[in-house]
């Protein structure tokens, strides 16, 4: 059982032997958070490819853990698992999952340490994981790759090192998530001053700590400083009315308070990977 609810844009799916990969993107509705509600019968492992939406995810049993999503977040939900939850924001979610069936004899040894992780930040685990993403292509929807004599081999080689890499890691590195309410109360004025100028003392001034309170548990909840965290949702909004308006990129700027295009173009290359006018043409399929 899959249900989102948000509507699917596009989801590219490759096939290695058994194993499953998909890019998923979703369109999220402004003020109506996306509700979740899953349970399956694979090993499935999530990765975040979107920036600055806010998510709650809880797993049956468990506590519910807040996060802001950032590009190679990676969740792990063993078969069987159910996990309620949702996503708020605005605009497209782009997620990654890699499903692998839990019954391959070859995953004995990590049975015992394989449970589930929500929101963990990992070089190592990304490391695994993005190979086997680059084999959807961008564009595709619901295509499979073509046959491989070898694709089975691969995928298991591959799937066993990334559950491994993911039971090591889990242990030993926190979740990204947001339950301190100083930081919950940070994200909120952040997005209802995202237009207009401000410092990191006036953000602290807002939620009534020092500069310093301030990067200590934004940096523990979240695992960046707060204004590394405004610019990329800046650049989060940026993406929304580059998809959804007709402003020039000029305006879009100065709207959310650069202090000229270039400045905004080298962040928003810096986030994204691609100009905003490259960015606007290929989200309009252009």
């Amino acid at each position: 059982m899959r249900e989102y609810g948000a509507d699917l844009v596009s989801r590219s799916v490759a096939r290695l032997g058994e194993m499953r990969v998909e890019v998923v993107r979703r369109r999220l509705v402004a003020g109506a958070p996306a509700a979740i509600h899953v349970a399956l019968d694979r090993h499935a492992i999530y990765v975040e490819l979107s920036t600055g939406l806010r998510c709650e995810r809880r797993v049956a049993g468990g506590a519910p853990v807040r996060f802001v999503t950032e590009p190679g977040l990676v969740s792990f939900r063993p078969a069987g698992a159910e996990v309620r939850g949702s996503t708020a924001g605005d605009g497209i979610v782009t997620y990654g999952v890699v499903l692998i069936d839990p019954r391959h004899d070859w995953l004995d040894a990590l049975r015992p340490a394989l449970r589930p992780v929500t929101a963990l930040r990992s070089a190592r685990v990304w490391a695994e994981i993005a190979p086997l993403l680059a084999e959807c292509a961008a564009d595709a929807c619901e295509t499979a790759t073509p046959a491989r004599p070898f694709a089975a081999l691969y995928a298991q080689g591959r799937g066993l090192a990334l559950l491994a890499a993911l039971a090591d890691e889990s242990g030993a590195a926190p979740p990204a998530g947001d339950g301190d309410a100083r930081v919950a109360a940070a994200l909120a004025w952040i997005d209802d001053n995202l237009t207009r100028e401000f410092s990191l003392a006036d953000l602290a001034e807002a939620v009534h700590l020092s500069a310093s309170q301030l990067v200590r548990v934004f940096g523990r909840a979240l695992g960046v400083t707060p204004m590394r965290y405004v610019s990329a949702r800046r650049v989060r909004e940026a993406q929304r009315l580059l998809a959804q308006s007709n402003w020039p990129v000029a305006r879009i700027a100065a709207h959310l308070g650069y202090v000229d295009q270039s400045h905004f173009t080298q962040r928003f290359r810096s986030n994204v990977g691609a100009t905003p006018a490259a960015w606007r043409r290929r989200a309009r399929g252009g």
